[in-house]
């Protein structure tokens, strides 16, 4: 490719669009399935639990969207966050990886700034930075080779990650409250699911396998007092349409919430001189 790899603008404007559009958040890469779009289907319509504890955050059954909003609405009063998501696809049989998407995201929604690392099977390891102004600078190694990239107006603003896609993750399923814990001196309320007794095909979200078609599946949901989620992992495994056995694995993790700071890269200013900023 040559030592002039970050002059070749074609190649990484293409990768920055797709960058923009595959960390939205609508199925993980192209992982998961549908778009996430919230709806106003509680989890299991068909199921009357309450919480025994009234201080948990949410009753039964899950509301997806209510938890979203209200997850929203907690993290624009604290500003800073960090987000991870990853997910992964396994063979059932031998564990070997067949494709997989790692996501994280340094977020000051005041500013609209925020630091943007992914990894995937199909796509070169990238770091990118997004300004005030909506300018995203990117940095992508290739062949050994560091790459820069800058585009105006990105269509992926910092507000993508205030809602967590797992809506569709949560209708359909029969979730129980298991209780609290204790994480880094901070009380969570978990809820989770186990056993495909808990799931209702007709109304689960995940298009990747066929709900019908699962043999395990495991979710575990993890929230604060104010309603925001603090961790959540979905396991499944099951048949896919072509007869493999396959595993799918999402986690998805909010931290540091209202105590990060978005730094610019270190590379920013090459970046610049690159770009012919």
């Amino acid at each position: 490719m040559g030592a002039d790899v970050g002059t070749d603008m074609n190649r990484y404007r293409v990768a920055l669009i797709a960058l923009v559009a595959a960390v939205a958040l609508a199925g993980c890469g192209g992982l998961g399935g549908d778009s996430g779009t919230p709806t106003q289907s509680p989890a299991n319509g068909t199921q009357a639990n309450t919480t025994a504890d009234t201080s948990a955050p949410y009753a039964l059954p899950l509301n997806g969207t209510g938890i979203q909003e209200r997850h929203r609405a907690a993290l624009m009063d604290a500003n800073t966050f960090v987000f991870r998501q990853s997910a992964v696809v396994r063979s059932a049989d031998t564990g070997a990886p067949l494709q997989f998407t790692n996501v994280s995201a340094q977020v000051a929604l005041s500013s609209g700034t925020y630091r943007l690392f992914e990894a995937a099977t199909t796509t070169n390891p990238t770091d990118a930075y997004v300004d005030e102004n909506g300018t995203v600078y990117l940095r992508e190694q290739s062949d050994g080779q560091i790459g820069y990239d800058r585009q105006s107006g990105a269509e992926n603003t910092a507000n993508t990650y205030v809602y967590p896609d797992i809506n569709r993750y949560l209708r359909g399923l029969d979730y129980s409250y298991d209780g609290t814990e204790q994480v880094d001196g901070e009380t969570v309320f978990v809820y989770g699911a186990n056993g495909t007794d808990r799931l209702d095909p007709d109304t689960h979200g995940l298009n990747l396998l066929e709900p019908s078609n699962l043999s395990a599946i495991s979710a575990e949901l993890r929230v604060a007092e104010d309603g925001t989620v603090r961790s959540f992992r979905y396991d499944v495994t099951g048949t896919a349409a072509e007869g493999d056995r396959i595993r799918y694995v999402v986690n998805v993790d909010y931290t540091q919430i209202g105590s990060t700071s978005v730094r610019e890269p270190s590379w920013l200013d090459q970046a610049k001189r690159v770009t012919g900023e």
